[in-house]
């Protein structure tokens, strides 16, 4: 991310009066997200990815296309894991071992807990330990994906960066938010909803707030000169485009207004379908229209962490 990162001396009050929150032992526990019982139900990581691929092939609607994306379980288990570490690192702990695929264990329900592994406020005065938290989580997440059978050339766009992220290293402690609320983490049922709030975010809001961030966000967005290419191409996408009063041009604002239309009025498909098609088309759209709203200071107001399921 762009944002500099806090001083040395600003982290440090910052993480001692986090710490003194805390208890006093230098192995913390949180008993909702680790467990150390034998409570059925929850299953190594190795075997569950082994059984259930995180990565699927999907048809493309309206093209004869197929596009490769992570399965909502996937996706559920990999926000699971980046809210674990974020939780632990606002109460001022780290993990006191790098993070590995053994530590991770999954219930039937979805659910994610850790196993053998302890978190610690001993020595966190720096944003290096959090970032080496996600370097690990990255790495495990990639091995998950590879044990499931899933190629990683096959990413879709959205969850590689959400990955570069992690292994990237140069996020500060305010970007932690964005990290956990990543759009690549969403399920797919929920895209539509989150799509809708960050479109009245910047077209409505800022179109009356703040035209200066609002102009910024629109020249940041991806498919500047291909976008209307690919909605004609698209034998189901083209009905909102064909024979409409106001004609679309190829404007950033139409590329938005597009996608709104299409969800806001539905013809004869399931939502989840004519998303799913949205998202193969455009699979950075959503992406870059929150990682902007991030970057101009106004993500944390949309509500985006509560579309998460």
């Amino acid at each position: 991310m762009q944002a500099a990162a806090p001083s040395m001396g600003h982290l440090k009050r910052n993480t001692e009066a986090l710490v003194t929150k805390v208890a006093t032992p230098q192995h913390q526990h949180n008993t909702e997200d680790i467990d150390e019982s034998s409570a059925e139900g929850l299953r190594d990581a190795m075997s569950y990815a082994r059984e259930n691929p995180m990565l699927i092939q999907v048809p493309v609607l309206g093209t004869a296309r197929k596009f490769w994306r992570l399965s909502d379980k996937a996706t559920r288990i990999s926000r699971k894991l980046a809210l674990i570490l974020w939780n632990h690192h606002k109460a001022g702990r780290y993990l006191t071992a790098p993070l590995k695929v053994s530590n991770v264990w999954i219930g039937s329900t979805g659910s994610v807990k850790l196993r053998g592994a302890s978190f610690s406020p001993k020595g966190f005065i720096s944003i290096e330990r959090v970032r080496d938290d996600y370097k690990h989580l990255s790495k495990v997440l990639i091995s998950l994906i590879k044990i499931s059978g899933g190629d990683i050339a096959n990413l879709p766009p959205d969850y590689r960066e959400f990955l570069m992220l992690l292994g990237r290293g140069t996020f500060t402690m305010k970007d932690e938010f964005f990290i956990v609320n990543h759009v690549a983490l969403l399920p797919m049922e929920n895209r539509t909803e989150v799509f809708l709030m960050l479109h009245d975010r910047i077209v409505n809001y800022l179109g009356r707030t703040d035209r200066a961030k609002k102009k910024k966000i629109l020249l940041n967005l991806p498919y500047k000169n291909d976008w209307l290419d690919t909605a004609r191409a698209n034998a189901e996408i083209n009905q909102w485009v064909v024979n409409v009063q106001n004609e679309y041009k190829r404007t950033p604002i139409d590329l938005l207004r597009l996608n709104r239309n299409v969800r806001c009025h539905m013809r004869q498909y399931n939502i989840n379908d004519i998303e799913e098609t949205l998202y193969c088309e455009w699979p950075e759209l959503l992406m870059v229209m929150e990682k902007m709203l991030h970057l101009v200071g106004e993500l944390l107001d949309t509500n985006i962490e509560n579309k998460f399921g």
